[in-house]
């Protein structure tokens, strides 16, 4: 026998609760969750794992490149040879 009386709140939250079982609301949301992944899987999206790996790579792809310059500037300007002011 339920001993929680017609009018208190507790009685009132469990009504709700079942309403919103029993609501079309339940279907929407499950009907938009699915259109969301569903547009999201035709997107051409990463999961942050593959961003964070490919960001690293492109730092060190930078870096590299940095070091490349840097090395071509020194063999270009000995191989250059200097003028001076006469």
């Amino acid at each position: 026998m339920n001993d929680t009386p017609p009018n208190s709140p507790r009685a009132f939250l469990h009504r709700a609760a079942a309403a919103l079982e029993d609501s079309p609301l339940k279907d929407v949301t499950r009907n938009v969750r699915a259109l969301a992944q569903s547009a999201a899987g035709r997107l051409d999206l990463v999961t942050r794992d593959e961003f964070d790996a490919l960001q690293s790579v492109l730092a060190a792809a930078s870096q590299r490149i940095a070091e490349l310059e840097a090395r071509v500037a020194e063999l270009e300007s000995a191989r250059t040879p200097a003028t001076t002011p006469g």
